[in-house]
Protein backbone atom coordinates (compact mmCIF):
# COMPACT_ATOMS: atom_id res chain seq x y z
CA UNK A 1 0.00 0.00 0.00
CA UNK A 2 1.73 3.43 -0.86
CA UNK A 3 2.20 5.77 1.83
CA UNK A 4 -0.16 8.92 0.67
CA UNK A 5 -2.87 5.86 0.99
CA UNK A 6 -1.92 4.98 4.53
CA UNK A 7 -1.50 8.48 5.77
CA UNK A 8 -5.63 8.67 4.57
CA UNK A 9 -6.46 6.06 5.66
CA UNK A 10 -5.09 7.18 9.55
CA UNK A 11 -6.23 10.45 9.22
CA UNK A 12 -9.99 9.03 8.39
CA UNK A 13 -9.79 6.88 11.27
CA UNK A 14 -8.82 9.70 13.49
CA UNK A 15 -11.22 11.56 12.31
CA UNK A 16 -13.80 9.32 12.79
CA UNK A 17 -12.83 8.37 16.15
CA UNK A 18 -13.19 11.93 17.14
CA UNK A 19 -16.48 12.07 15.85
CA UNK A 20 -17.79 9.42 17.79
CA UNK A 21 -16.50 10.45 21.08
CA UNK A 22 -19.36 11.32 23.21
CA UNK A 23 -19.69 14.59 24.72
CA UNK A 24 -22.94 14.81 26.00
CA UNK A 25 -22.18 14.15 30.05
CA UNK A 26 -20.36 18.04 31.04
CA UNK A 27 -19.86 16.70 34.80
CA UNK A 28 -16.96 14.43 33.12
CA UNK A 29 -15.48 17.37 30.88
CA UNK A 30 -13.48 20.62 31.24
CA UNK A 31 -14.01 23.19 28.42
CA UNK A 32 -11.23 25.38 27.53
CA UNK A 33 -11.83 28.19 24.91
CA UNK A 34 -8.77 29.65 22.63
CA UNK A 35 -7.58 32.93 23.22
CA UNK A 36 -8.05 34.53 19.80
CA UNK A 37 -9.17 31.79 17.69
CA UNK A 38 -12.62 30.34 17.29
CA UNK A 39 -12.53 26.52 18.99
CA UNK A 40 -13.44 25.12 22.31
CA UNK A 41 -11.37 22.08 23.19
CA UNK A 42 -13.17 19.54 25.29
CA UNK A 43 -11.25 17.62 28.17
CA UNK A 44 -11.89 14.71 29.71
CA UNK A 45 -11.56 14.22 33.46
CA UNK A 46 -11.13 11.18 33.79
CA UNK A 47 -8.29 10.71 30.65
CA UNK A 48 -6.82 13.89 31.43
CA UNK A 49 -6.61 14.74 27.35
CA UNK A 50 -8.27 16.74 24.20
CA UNK A 51 -11.42 14.60 23.02
CA UNK A 52 -12.86 16.88 20.89
CA UNK A 53 -12.44 20.34 19.44
CA UNK A 54 -15.17 22.31 19.40
CA UNK A 55 -15.41 24.94 16.36
CA UNK A 56 -17.75 28.09 16.97
CA UNK A 57 -19.29 30.78 14.54
CA UNK A 58 -17.87 33.87 17.36
CA UNK A 59 -14.68 33.80 20.02
CA UNK A 60 -15.97 32.65 23.07
CA UNK A 61 -14.83 35.41 26.56
CA UNK A 62 -17.10 33.71 28.74
CA UNK A 63 -18.32 30.29 28.86
CA UNK A 64 -20.93 28.21 31.46
CA UNK A 65 -21.96 24.68 31.09
CA UNK A 66 -24.91 23.00 32.80
CA UNK A 67 -23.94 19.85 34.73
CA UNK A 68 -27.71 18.59 34.26
CA UNK A 69 -28.36 19.33 30.76
CA UNK A 70 -26.41 19.49 27.26
CA UNK A 71 -26.01 22.51 26.68
CA UNK A 72 -22.84 24.85 26.19
CA UNK A 73 -23.68 28.47 26.25
CA UNK A 74 -20.74 30.88 25.20
CA UNK A 75 -20.81 34.51 24.65
CA UNK A 76 -18.94 37.29 22.49
CA UNK A 77 -17.92 40.62 23.96
CA UNK A 78 -16.96 41.83 20.76
CA UNK A 79 -19.91 40.99 18.79
CA UNK A 80 -22.10 41.21 21.65
CA UNK A 81 -23.49 37.59 20.65
CA UNK A 82 -24.27 34.78 22.89
CA UNK A 83 -24.60 30.99 21.42
CA UNK A 84 -25.84 27.94 22.49
CA UNK A 85 -23.97 24.54 21.53
CA UNK A 86 -25.57 21.06 21.45
CA UNK A 87 -23.24 19.19 22.93
CA UNK A 88 -25.00 15.79 22.24
CA UNK A 89 -25.54 16.57 18.27
CA UNK A 90 -22.01 18.32 18.58
CA UNK A 91 -23.91 21.51 16.60
CA UNK A 92 -23.53 25.36 17.45
CA UNK A 93 -27.80 25.52 17.79
CA UNK A 94 -28.73 28.93 18.16
CA UNK A 95 -26.53 32.34 18.19
CA UNK A 96 -29.15 35.31 19.52
CA UNK A 97 -27.97 38.73 19.68
CA UNK A 98 -27.72 40.89 23.33
CA UNK A 99 -28.67 44.04 23.96
CA UNK A 100 -25.70 44.59 26.28
CA UNK A 101 -21.85 44.34 26.71
CA UNK A 102 -21.44 40.20 27.68
CA UNK A 103 -18.72 41.63 30.17
CA UNK A 104 -19.32 39.21 33.31
CA UNK A 105 -21.65 35.73 32.39
CA UNK A 106 -22.82 33.50 35.89
CA UNK A 107 -24.38 30.34 35.95
CA UNK A 108 -27.21 29.82 38.51
CA UNK A 109 -27.76 27.48 40.92
CA UNK A 110 -29.94 24.95 39.34
CA UNK A 111 -27.26 24.90 35.92
CA UNK A 112 -30.76 26.61 33.91
CA UNK A 113 -30.37 30.23 33.87
CA UNK A 114 -27.47 32.19 33.07
CA UNK A 115 -26.86 36.14 33.97
CA UNK A 116 -25.41 38.31 31.75
CA UNK A 117 -24.22 41.84 33.07
CA UNK A 118 -21.77 44.93 32.18
CA UNK A 119 -19.83 46.62 34.82
CA UNK A 120 -19.18 49.93 32.38
CA UNK A 121 -22.14 50.47 30.96
CA UNK A 122 -24.71 48.71 32.65
CA UNK A 123 -27.46 46.62 31.50
CA UNK A 124 -28.72 42.82 32.69
CA UNK A 125 -30.03 39.79 30.56
CA UNK A 126 -31.64 36.60 32.07
CA UNK A 127 -31.43 33.52 29.61
CA UNK A 128 -32.57 30.58 29.66
CA UNK A 129 -30.27 27.76 28.94
CA UNK A 130 -32.17 25.63 28.11
CA UNK A 131 -35.02 27.52 26.14
CA UNK A 132 -32.40 29.36 24.50
CA UNK A 133 -33.98 32.29 24.93
CA UNK A 134 -33.43 36.00 26.59
CA UNK A 135 -36.02 35.64 29.80
CA UNK A 136 -35.61 39.13 31.17
CA UNK A 137 -33.57 42.16 30.15
CA UNK A 138 -33.15 45.28 31.97
CA UNK A 139 -31.10 47.85 29.69
CA UNK A 140 -30.76 50.62 32.78
CA UNK A 141 -29.81 47.96 35.41
CA UNK A 142 -26.78 49.62 37.46
CA UNK A 143 -22.81 48.32 36.18
CA UNK A 144 -22.10 46.03 38.12
CA UNK A 145 -19.58 42.48 37.99
CA UNK A 146 -20.69 38.91 38.34
CA UNK A 147 -23.98 38.64 39.63
CA UNK A 148 -24.84 36.01 42.74
CA UNK A 149 -27.56 33.98 42.00
CA UNK A 150 -29.86 33.15 45.42
CA UNK A 151 -31.04 29.80 46.47
CA UNK A 152 -34.97 30.93 45.77
CA UNK A 153 -34.13 30.52 42.07
CA UNK A 154 -35.96 34.43 42.05
CA UNK A 155 -33.56 36.84 43.74
CA UNK A 156 -30.09 38.07 42.31
CA UNK A 157 -27.70 39.68 43.76
CA UNK A 158 -25.55 42.48 43.01
CA UNK A 159 -23.08 45.67 44.24
CA UNK A 160 -23.69 49.10 42.88
CA UNK A 161 -20.33 50.82 43.28
CA UNK A 162 -22.44 54.18 42.61
CA UNK A 163 -24.66 54.32 45.28
CA UNK A 164 -22.57 52.13 47.69
CA UNK A 165 -25.27 49.51 47.97
CA UNK A 166 -25.86 46.23 47.73
CA UNK A 167 -28.93 45.46 45.27
CA UNK A 168 -31.54 42.65 45.21
CA UNK A 169 -33.25 42.07 41.70
CA UNK A 170 -36.60 39.98 41.97
CA UNK A 171 -36.69 38.13 38.67
CA UNK A 172 -40.36 37.92 38.61
CA UNK A 173 -41.33 40.93 39.35
CA UNK A 174 -38.15 42.71 37.55
CA UNK A 175 -37.74 45.01 40.39
CA UNK A 176 -34.74 46.20 42.29
CA UNK A 177 -33.97 47.12 45.98
CA UNK A 178 -30.78 48.14 47.15
CA UNK A 179 -29.14 48.30 50.83
CA UNK A 180 -26.73 50.90 51.79
CA UNK A 181 -23.29 48.91 52.78
CA UNK A 182 -21.48 52.64 53.11
CA UNK A 183 -22.44 56.11 53.17
CA UNK A 184 -19.77 56.89 50.96
CA UNK A 185 -20.98 56.86 46.74
CA UNK A 186 -18.68 55.60 44.17
CA UNK A 187 -16.74 53.10 46.05
CA UNK A 188 -14.97 50.37 44.18
CA UNK A 189 -16.53 47.07 45.60
CA UNK A 190 -16.60 43.67 45.01
CA UNK A 191 -18.74 41.15 43.11
CA UNK A 192 -21.01 39.25 46.25
CA UNK A 193 -20.86 36.01 47.53
CA UNK A 194 -22.79 34.04 49.78
CA UNK A 195 -22.80 31.68 52.48
CA UNK A 196 -23.70 28.20 51.85
CA UNK A 197 -26.87 28.39 53.71
CA UNK A 198 -27.54 31.49 52.04
CA UNK A 199 -27.81 33.63 55.28
CA UNK A 200 -25.33 35.79 54.71
CA UNK A 201 -24.38 37.96 51.62
CA UNK A 202 -20.40 39.07 51.24
CA UNK A 203 -18.90 42.38 49.72
CA UNK A 204 -15.28 43.55 49.77
CA UNK A 205 -14.96 47.14 49.50
CA UNK A 206 -11.74 48.09 47.55
CA UNK A 207 -11.46 51.22 48.43
CA UNK A 208 -11.52 51.03 52.45
CA UNK A 209 -10.55 47.29 52.62
CA UNK A 210 -13.48 46.25 54.07
CA UNK A 211 -15.44 43.32 53.82
CA UNK A 212 -19.10 43.75 54.81
CA UNK A 213 -21.29 40.62 56.12
CA UNK A 214 -24.90 41.16 54.75
CA UNK A 215 -27.84 39.41 56.66
CA UNK A 216 -29.50 38.41 53.56
CA UNK A 217 -33.32 38.41 55.42
CA UNK A 218 -32.92 41.48 57.81
CA UNK A 219 -30.87 43.45 55.33
CA UNK A 220 -29.08 44.46 58.03
CA UNK A 221 -25.18 44.77 57.78
CA UNK A 222 -24.19 41.91 60.72
CA UNK A 223 -20.29 42.43 60.92
CA UNK A 224 -17.33 44.18 58.88
CA UNK A 225 -13.77 42.79 58.58
CA UNK A 226 -11.07 45.10 58.20
CA UNK A 227 -8.89 43.52 55.91
CA UNK A 228 -7.09 46.45 54.39
CA UNK A 229 -5.22 46.43 51.05
CA UNK A 230 -6.59 45.96 47.29
CA UNK A 231 -9.81 43.49 48.16
CA UNK A 232 -10.07 40.45 46.20
CA UNK A 233 -13.81 38.88 45.94
CA UNK A 234 -14.34 37.15 49.47
CA UNK A 235 -14.53 33.62 48.90
CA UNK A 236 -17.02 31.36 50.75
CA UNK A 237 -16.18 27.70 50.88
CA UNK A 238 -17.95 24.78 49.75
CA UNK A 239 -18.33 22.46 52.98
CA UNK A 240 -19.48 26.31 54.25
CA UNK A 241 -17.38 26.47 57.67
CA UNK A 242 -15.15 28.80 56.80
CA UNK A 243 -15.08 32.85 54.61
CA UNK A 244 -11.67 33.82 53.01
CA UNK A 245 -10.93 37.27 52.94
CA UNK A 246 -8.09 38.22 50.49
CA UNK A 247 -6.03 41.71 50.25
CA UNK A 248 -4.73 40.93 46.23
CA UNK A 249 -1.70 43.04 46.38
CA UNK A 250 0.11 41.59 49.29
CA UNK A 251 -1.56 38.22 49.78
CA UNK A 252 -2.74 38.72 53.33
CA UNK A 253 -5.36 36.20 53.66
CA UNK A 254 -7.88 36.58 56.90
CA UNK A 255 -10.22 33.30 57.44
CA UNK A 256 -12.98 33.38 59.88
CA UNK A 257 -15.35 30.75 60.61
CA UNK A 258 -18.80 31.57 59.81
CA UNK A 259 -20.60 30.26 62.90
CA UNK A 260 -19.48 32.60 65.19
CA UNK A 261 -17.50 34.74 62.92
CA UNK A 262 -14.62 34.40 64.88
CA UNK A 263 -11.23 35.27 63.24
CA UNK A 264 -8.96 31.64 62.54
CA UNK A 265 -6.25 32.61 60.72
CA UNK A 266 -4.22 35.62 59.28
CA UNK A 267 -1.64 34.82 57.23
CA UNK A 268 0.59 36.70 54.77
CA UNK A 269 1.53 34.79 51.04
CA UNK A 270 4.19 37.60 50.10
CA UNK A 271 2.67 37.91 46.73
CA UNK A 272 -0.73 39.10 44.96
CA UNK A 273 -3.11 36.74 45.42
CA UNK A 274 -7.05 36.68 43.66
CA UNK A 275 -7.55 32.87 43.22
CA UNK A 276 -8.78 30.54 45.88
CA UNK A 277 -9.38 26.81 44.73
CA UNK A 278 -10.88 24.71 48.06
CA UNK A 279 -9.90 21.22 48.68
CA UNK A 280 -12.14 18.39 50.62
CA UNK A 281 -13.05 19.72 53.98
CA UNK A 282 -11.52 22.80 53.76
CA UNK A 283 -8.39 21.49 54.46
CA UNK A 284 -5.67 21.83 51.49
CA UNK A 285 -6.35 24.88 49.43
CA UNK A 286 -4.77 26.33 46.33
CA UNK A 287 -3.63 30.29 46.51
CA UNK A 288 -2.67 31.73 43.02
CA UNK A 289 -3.12 34.78 41.07
CA UNK A 290 -4.27 36.57 37.95
CA UNK A 291 -0.86 38.65 37.90
CA UNK A 292 2.00 36.21 38.45
CA UNK A 293 2.51 32.46 37.93
CA UNK A 294 3.24 31.95 41.47
CA UNK A 295 0.72 29.28 43.35
CA UNK A 296 1.04 27.84 47.30
CA UNK A 297 -1.03 25.39 48.56
CA UNK A 298 -2.33 25.98 52.12
CA UNK A 299 -3.10 23.79 54.92
CA UNK A 300 -5.79 25.65 56.84
CA UNK A 301 -4.84 23.05 59.63
CA UNK A 302 -1.53 23.91 60.33
CA UNK A 303 -1.91 27.36 58.75
CA UNK A 304 0.96 27.37 56.57
CA UNK A 305 2.19 26.71 52.90
CA UNK A 306 2.90 23.06 52.50
CA UNK A 307 3.62 23.45 48.63
CA UNK A 308 4.44 26.05 46.25
CA UNK A 309 5.51 26.56 42.67
CA UNK A 310 5.78 28.60 39.37
CA UNK A 311 3.00 28.04 36.52
CA UNK A 312 4.30 27.83 32.88
CA UNK A 313 1.85 30.67 32.44
CA UNK A 314 -0.60 33.25 34.11
CA UNK A 315 -3.99 32.15 35.16
CA UNK A 316 -6.78 33.32 34.04
CA UNK A 317 -9.27 31.03 36.32
CA UNK A 318 -9.26 28.02 38.53
CA UNK A 319 -11.85 25.92 39.24
CA UNK A 320 -12.10 22.94 41.85
CA UNK A 321 -13.17 19.61 40.88
CA UNK A 322 -16.42 18.54 42.65
CA UNK A 323 -14.94 16.33 44.73
CA UNK A 324 -12.57 18.65 46.31
CA UNK A 325 -9.20 16.93 45.26
CA UNK A 326 -7.73 18.92 42.19
CA UNK A 327 -7.94 22.23 41.20
CA UNK A 328 -7.87 23.11 37.52
CA UNK A 329 -5.71 26.44 35.74
CA UNK A 330 -6.53 28.16 32.85
CA UNK A 331 -3.70 30.53 31.66
CA UNK A 332 -4.03 32.84 29.06
CA UNK A 333 -0.46 33.13 27.81
CA UNK A 334 0.14 29.21 27.52
CA UNK A 335 -1.60 26.27 25.63
CA UNK A 336 -2.35 24.39 28.27
CA UNK A 337 -4.52 23.34 31.10
CA UNK A 338 -2.75 22.46 34.49
CA UNK A 339 -3.88 19.80 36.80
CA UNK A 340 -3.56 20.56 40.83
CA UNK A 341 -3.35 17.24 43.04
CA UNK A 342 -4.61 19.49 46.18
CA UNK A 343 -3.50 16.45 48.70
CA UNK A 344 -0.83 15.13 47.20
CA UNK A 345 0.50 18.91 46.21
CA UNK A 346 1.63 17.32 42.55
CA UNK A 347 1.46 19.06 39.24
CA UNK A 348 0.74 18.29 36.13
CA UNK A 349 -0.18 19.66 32.54
CA UNK A 350 -2.73 19.29 30.02
CA UNK A 351 -1.84 20.87 26.39
CA UNK A 352 -4.90 22.42 25.54
CA UNK A 353 -6.01 25.30 22.56
CA UNK A 354 -3.28 27.08 20.12
CA UNK A 355 -2.55 30.22 21.76
CA UNK A 356 -3.49 29.94 25.36
CA UNK A 357 -6.64 30.13 27.21
CA UNK A 358 -9.48 32.74 26.70
CA UNK A 359 -12.28 30.87 28.52
CA UNK A 360 -12.65 27.85 30.70
CA UNK A 361 -15.45 25.96 32.64
CA UNK A 362 -16.53 23.14 34.37
CA UNK A 363 -19.24 20.84 33.87
CA UNK A 364 -19.41 20.10 37.29
CA UNK A 365 -17.38 21.97 40.26
CA UNK A 366 -17.18 23.03 43.99
CA UNK A 367 -17.09 26.33 43.73
CA UNK A 368 -20.80 26.91 44.65
CA UNK A 369 -21.09 29.85 46.73
CA UNK A 370 -18.67 32.55 44.91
Amino acid sequence: MKPIVVLFISLFFVSLSAFAQDISNPRALIFVADESENIIDVISINSLEVVYRIETSIRPDHMVVSPFASVLVYTDIESKQLAFYDLRNKVEAKVIDLPLVPQHVVLDTTGTKVGISDDQAGGFALVDALGQNIELALESFPATSDVLFDGNESDIFYSNAATGSIGILNTLTSQTYEIPVTDQVNQKLTAPTRSLDGRYIYVGNITSGEVYSLNAFSGAIFKTFDVGGTLARPYTTPEGAFLYMIDQENGRLVSVEQQGFTQFADFSFDQSVDLVTVGRFDRLNLFMSTENNQWSIFDNIKKSVVEQGEFTGQPISALGSADGKFAYVAFKDSAELAVVNLEKGSLEYIAATNNGSGAFTLGLSNNVCH
